[in-house]
């Protein structure tokens, strides 16, 4: 073979090893810059999201405060979506979703074991209700109160068991943060969160009060003992109630209310859960903030994606 065709043939080769790197760069260049602009077009898309969210205070302030000028408890608007308001690329709306109405599981953190005592009881007539284990309610009692409830009940024994089962970010005797820590519980699994999740709630206070008109019968049986979850259906069914003399006054309630009993209920409501509803470009974002109305006004306080 001729030294020159050797050098032609070596030549070509080296073109052809040179376009392909630079094919294989350039089509990397390519998709680093199409996932460049891609990231940045979701980023895009969440921050104008989250802007669009945080206009939901101004929305619920604006419900509220109309609901309590027309003489309504707020509690009327809970569920109703507002009408979707437009906005480039998709629209926003809104609700109120009534946290009064469901079982307040931090109540079994009370400083007053009296209170902590009856919500832990009642707690326990709710899983009842479900048909859920009742090892729920003591295990949580133990849980919230940290690992000296643990030794007064099992001895030294109790310390170890909430050393296992407290996650790692919490401290002793703290209320929960969120519905879903109850997962953390040995006796809580996916089926029993699911089933218990639509009747309690998680404020961020120790007291059990719970709004009657907009409550379920599972929660206003667990609250008055003996009263079955048939006559708590019918109960309800006569509501809305003007207070809470009314509600005592119901043929199937007379005589029946304990002080302590008669002292969780109520016929108003102060804390909401606000969720917005962003979707823009086909892509929904649910925002939640938790609403407390109060003498000054509204306190607004966590604001969570996706979960509520």
């Amino acid at each position: 073979m001729r030294p020159e065709r050797t050098q032609r043939g070596s030549a070509l080769l080296i073109a052809v090893i040179a376009v392909a790197l630079a094919t294989i760069l350039a089509v990397g260049l390519i998709e680093r810059a199409q996932r460049d602009l891609a990231r940045t077009e979701a980023f895009l898309a969440g921050e104008r999201a989250w802007q669009y969210a945080l206009g939901m205070e101004i929305l619920v302030e604006r419900l509220l405060a109309r609901a309590l000028a027309e003489g309504l408890d707020p509690a009327t608007l809970s569920g109703s979506w507002t009408e979707p308001f437009e906005v480039p690329g998709g629209f926003v709306q809104g609700r109120l979703l009534d946290q009064q109405g469901r079982f307040n599981l931090n109540a079994l953190a009370s400083p007053d074991r009296v209170v902590a005592a009856g919500a832990e009881r009642s707690l326990a007539r709710l899983l009842d209700q479900l048909a859920l284990p009742r090892s729920v309610a003591p295990e949580l009692a133990e849980w919230l109160a940290g690992p000296e409830a643990g030794s007064a009940r099992h001895g030294r024994a109790g310390e170890g068991w909430y050393a296992a089962q407290t996650p790692p970010y919490r401290s002793a005797g703290l209320p929960l943060a969120h519905v879903s820590e109850l997962r953390w519980l040995r006796s809580v699994d996916a089926e029993v969160y699911q089933r218990l999740e639509p009747h309690v709630t998680a404020l961020p206070e120790s007291r059990l009060s719970v709004n009657v008109n907009h409550t379920t019968p599972e929660v206003l049986g667990s609250l008055i003992e003996g009263l079955e979850i048939e006559q708590a259906r019918r109960v309800l069914a006569d509501g809305p109630f003007t207070d809470t003399a009314q509600l005592a006054a119901h043929p199937l309630m007379a005589g029946r209310l304990t002080p302590e009993e008669q002292a969780y209920l109520g016929v108003t409501s102060r804390w909401f859960m606000a969720q917005a509803r962003v979707v823009l470009d086909g892509i929904e974002r649910d925002y939640h903030r938790l609403i407390q109305q109060g003498g000054s006004g509204y306190d607004f306080r966590y604001l969570s994606q996706g979960l509520p």
